[in-house]
């Protein structure tokens, strides 16, 4: 196989980066080696568990023998490492030095700065050893030393009686830039370019290490990216370019010099071996792409037969193994990743068996996430942000929040985030909206209560399934005067003329310029024996904003609210409502935290019902606070604080469609009233929403029925008590046809 050094890369995720080599050139050998010392011996073997990693993610792999295998460490190529297979027992080659695996053995190269020296890590014993001047390092055979001569030829050592056995190859031209690339038995195949025409042809040639001859010589046509080899007792391939992204796997019959071409599309680079009479390929780094491709598998094809199968999802790197066999680094989303043996099965079909784990997944996992288990939306600002760690990023990943009291959910893409973080998280910025009521085109604010969130991530190389991880938090807010669905955003409530009871949610969304007031949700019917429904805010200590409701007798009765939009059943709480023409309720004018009701009286009299939080009487005795004049408003609205003065306001519109504002005093009584503007009239309702746009200020929702339905709009606050609203605006809404006679 092609051998090249590792280069240091930013691993994607945890993704298992490990390049699988073999020797290099003598381009590769550090210039300050030190020179070779004693080396270790590896402690009696054991039976291994191969499930327990012997690789750490990110290291490759320079040699594969039938004991072991040699890696060099990802973070630190200094670092160099024998691995004996039956136990995992490690031993480490002096820093400084160069190791390298000898092809189809267990035989390790350590290249020094004055030797070369070969050594038997299953015997724990030294080959050989040749001083630098010998030669450069071409590669290793077994017990056979390769080295190239200043004139451009081969020699070969082997140990002999009395010490090492020097021999000449012959057979070869003048050589540029050998590798020994591949083996098998007593032969190697060496990579080589010679002069012709003035021209660098490139070539293989087979090598017999016995007679050190070279048996036959095979030019090879313009070569792919890194390109790859391997040689068998039957056979020889390579790999050559045919144009941009295209490769062609070339493979020789050396009995009968027929030879085929397996081409491969969208692919500049393949790793390749022969195992019996089936060459296997792949492209290597499959695990990182961004497209599905055929290539990315590690496949095997038969060289007598159109046969194919599939060994292994994806591939690092390959590398020769001894006998009929070769190893990959690569994949399977049931092995998961490590180091694989590709041999001839029983029946001659290659399988492929794992000898060593890194412990990284093949699939795409879930290492971790960053979610909370509770968040308050009011603290955040309204949304927060959410991350999830995979081990690997190259997917297209959803993420489904899901409000699981009410059934509302937000489905949206998730990106791979910039910020300098290794694995970096896949990042979801939510800012508080779901679909509302499960309508994709319509959006409302995250209500508190508990929540589930589903991520999918599909790979995008096809490597394995979609990965569907879910979890679980609370969101914690604090709802407002007219929030009865535990949003943070005010409700309106409308009766329709046959009496059912809607709420109809509204929701600003600064960021796209947006306030949505959604379509209307069912409260309940029967609401027709009411002439007045007034959102009074939480006046008994419930969960939620209350209303209150009178009846054409004058009975006043209670609506508790459950948080969830819906109320309790009723609750009587006083007669002789009647004799009020108007009521509104919602601002806190007493300053004890709690909203009071105000009611003008048919004489034109102004009463506060200061509210106590109690269940079983809700208000505190009737307290004169107007003593007349109050009959020329025929509309009220408690507003909340709009100018910053001690407690809450009160707006009141004449019959003339002038509008004045009444700034709270904070022990329940106003200060004189204050023109605020004219034109008003041609509103149905004034209702003191709340907060619409989350400001910290509250806003006045206006109702105005055009042509049979709802056309609302709403005033931000200012917080200024001269001028304490902005111009009207328009709610972007959707309405049923339905017609209304009463807002709240």
């Amino acid at each position: 196989m092609t051998r090249h050094r590792p280069t240091a890369r930013r691993r994607l995720g945890a993704v298992v980066a490990v390049v699988l080599m073999a020797t290099a050139g003598p381009a590769v050998l550090p210039a300050s080696a030190a020179g070779t010392g004693s080396l270790p011996v590896a402690a009696p073997a054991a039976t291994a568990d191969i499930t327990t990693p012997l690789l750490k993610p990110g290291d490759s792999v320079w040699g594969l023998g039938r004991t072991g295998f040699l890696s060099w460490d990802a973070e630190d190529p200094n670092v160099q490492r024998w691995t004996r297979l039956s136990d995992g027992a490690v031993t480490t080659f002096p820093r400084g030095d160069s190791a390298f695996g000898s092809l189809d053995s267990d035989v390790v190269a350590v290249v020094g700065s004055a030797a070369i020296t070969l050594r038997d890590m299953a015997a724990g014993t030294e080959v050989l050893s040749v001083p630098v001047s010998a030669g450069s390092y071409v590669g290793a055979v077994g017990s056979t030393l390769v080295t190239e001569t200043d004139g451009g030829g081969l020699e070969l050592h082997a140990p002999g009686a009395t010490g090492p056995v020097r021999r000449t190859v012959t057979g070869l031209p003048a050589l540029h830039a050998p590798r020994l690339v591949a083996a098998a038995g007593n032969e190697a195949l060496v990579q080589y370019s010679a002069w012709s025409g003035g021209t660098l042809i490139p070539y293989v040639a087979v090598l017999n290490l016995t007679s050190a001859t070279v048996t036959s010589t095979h030019r090879t046509g313009e070569l792919s990216a890194s390109p790859d080899y391997a040689v068998s007792a039957g056979y020889i391939a390579w790999t050559e370019s045919a144009g941009m992204a295209t490769t062609v796997v070339v493979v020789l019959d050396r009995a009968t010099q027929k030879v085929q071409r397996l081409r491969v599309d969208e692919t500049s680079r393949l790793v390749i071996g022969l195992v019996g009479k089936w060459v296997t390929y792949s492209r290597p780094g499959g695990m990182l792409e961004h497209t599905a491709d055929s290539a990315n598998a590690l496949t095997a094809r038969s060289l007598t037969s159109t046969a194919t199968r599939r060994l292994l999802d994806h591939t690092v790197s390959g590398i020769d193994a001894p006998g009929d066999a070769h190893g990959f680094l690569g994949g399977t989303v049931a092995g998961g990743e490590g180091l694989y043996r590709i041999a001839p099965g029983t029946d001659g079909v290659p399988v492929a068996t794992r000898l060593a784990a890194t412990g990284a997944p093949t699939q795409v996992t879930l290492l971790r996430h960053d979610i909370p288990t509770t968040v308050d939306l009011d603290r955040t600002g309204g949304g927060f942000s959410m991350a999830w760690y995979l081990s690997r990023n190259n997917v297209a990943m959803t993420v489904t929040l899901r409000n699981t009291r009410t059934g509302e959910s937000f489905t949206e893409y998730v990106t791979q985030s910039g910020r300098d973080e290794d694995p970096q998280p896949m990042r979801f910025d939510w800012d508080g909206t779901l679909n509302w009521h499960g309508e994709p085109d319509f959006y409302t604010a995250a209500s508190a209560g508990p929540y589930t969130w589903q991520i999918t991530a599909t790979p995008l190389n096809g490597i394995g399934p979609a990965l569907k991880k879910s979890g679980s938090f609370t969101v914690a807010r604090k709802t407002g005067v007219h929030d009865y669905d535990s949003d943070g955003s005010p409700d309106v409530l409308a009766r329709d003329t046959t009496g059912r009871l809607w709420i109809q949610d509204v929701y600003d969304q600064p960021a796209w310029g947006i306030t949505f007031q959604n379509p209307e949700s069912l409260v309940g019917s029967g609401w027709q024996v009411y002439d007045r429904i007034e959102a009074t805010g939480n006046i008994a200590g419930a969960a939620a904003p209350d209303l209150v409701a009178r009846d054409r007798a004058g009975v006043l009765w209670l609506y508790l609210g459950k948080g969830d939009g819906t109320f309790t059943a009723r609750r009587q709480i006083g007669g002789g409502w009647n004799t009020y023409a108007q009521l509104t309720s919602g601002s806190d004018l007493t300053g004890d935290g709690r909203p009071d009701l105000v009611a003008t009286d048919r004489s034109g009299r102004l009463w506060l019902y200061r509210s106590t939080g109690s269940l079983s009487a809700p208000f505190a005795a009737r307290r004169l606070i107007g003593t007349g004049g109050w009959q020329g408003y025929d509309r009220l609205a408690a507003t909340g604080n709009l100018a910053g003065g001690p407690a809450g306001d009160l707006v009141a519109r004449d019959r003339a469609g002038v509008l004045w504002l009444y700034l709270g005093k904070g022990d329940g009584t106003f200060t004189a009233r204050t023109r605020i503007g004219g034109g008003w009239q041609g509103y149905d309702d004034l209702i003191g929403g709340g907060d619409v746009d989350r400001d910290g200020r509250p806003d006045l929702y206006v109702a105005d029925v055009a042509y049979g339905n709802l056309s609302p709009g709403f005033y931000r606050g200012t917080g200024a008590w001269q001028t304490p609203f902005r111009p009207v605006e328009g709610l972007n809404t959707v309405q049923f046809g339905r017609t209304f006679n009463l807002f709240a």
